[in-house]
């Protein structure tokens, strides 16, 4: 069977800089699922590695013998169909999604609410909304969907962040802080007594941080050993959150938390 050679390269002009070709394969593949287009060309996968042209061609060489790529009448490249497979047996080995849509709609039918799932990288420190479930009414925010975006700026970042090691904590919020509406927070002291609330509390809520004139609440999701993976919560205008209506909302996301949590840690009696 043809696989990615473990050996390390380095490319000429680049003494000292290593270059595993396994790592490379994965970073192509990435590239190409994130990439707007279907098809890319060597020259393209080498500028993005910053590799030379012979050594992209390698790579490519070697996952089109894998099934994981394959080559079009062009000359470029797509990804193989032995890539959708795997990717379509995982996703159902771990429906994540599906558990976590049922969740969604429910929460989404009892709050009246468009709600969303979002998930936490550990690599990146960043987080992404990769399921949604859009309410009825005629105005509601769209999120960016199967975007990487920051932790500190939105609810669903902030009940990640809060409840990260602590170490993890200090580092992203003295780290870069970018403003995305006007009223982000993005002063370390206040940001980290706001994250001391948060998890006081066991949910977060935000006031257009992310998408001017939304409010969202949110609260986090935990794996097994109690580590957060993400969050749930719901997505509203400003004018429909008041004082009647806000505590039954955070019962209703922090209750969709918890059955996302048991189900995503195993904990749930089946």
């Amino acid at each position: 069977m043809t696989k990615l050679t473990d050996e390390a390269e380095q490319e000429p002009g680049n003494e000292g800089r290593r270059r595993q070709p396994l790592a490379r394969g994965i970073e192509i593949l990435t590239f190409m699922i994130e990439s707007e287009h279907d098809s890319h060309g060597v020259r393209e996968l080498a500028g993005h590695l910053d590799v030379s042209p012979s050594t992209a061609h390698r790579l490519v060489t070697d996952l089109e013998k894998l099934g994981l790529m394959r080559r079009a009448e062009n000359g470029s490249y797509r990804l193989g169909l032995e890539f959708l497979r795997l990717a379509w047996t995982t996703t159902n080995k771990y429906p994540l999604q599906y558990l976590s849509a049922e969740t969604l709609n429910e929460l989404m039918e009892k709050s009246g609410e468009s709600a969303f799932f979002s998930l936490y990288s550990e690599q990146r420190h960043e987080m992404m909304f990769t399921l949604t479930a859009d309410s009825s009414h005629p105005l509601r925010y769209t999120l960016p969907m199967r975007q990487w975006l920051p932790l500190h700026a939105g609810a669903s970042g902030l009940a990640i962040l809060a409840f990260l090691p602590k170490e993890v904590r200090h580092a992203i919020v003295h780290g870069r802080l970018t403003a995305a509406t006007n009223r982000t927070l993005t002063d370390p002291d206040e940001l980290l007594a706001r994250l001391d609330t948060i998890r006081r509390d066991g949910y977060s809520i935000t006031h257009g941080e992310r998408i001017e004139g939304a409010i969202a609440i949110a609260a986090p999701i935990f794996g097994r050993s109690e580590t957060v993976v993400g969050a749930v919560g719901i997505t509203l205008p400003e004018a429909r959150l008041n004082a009647t209506n806000a505590s039954t909302l955070v019962a209703l996301v922090r209750e969709a938390a918890g059955r996302l949590t048991e189900l995503i840690a195993g904990t749930e009696e089946r």
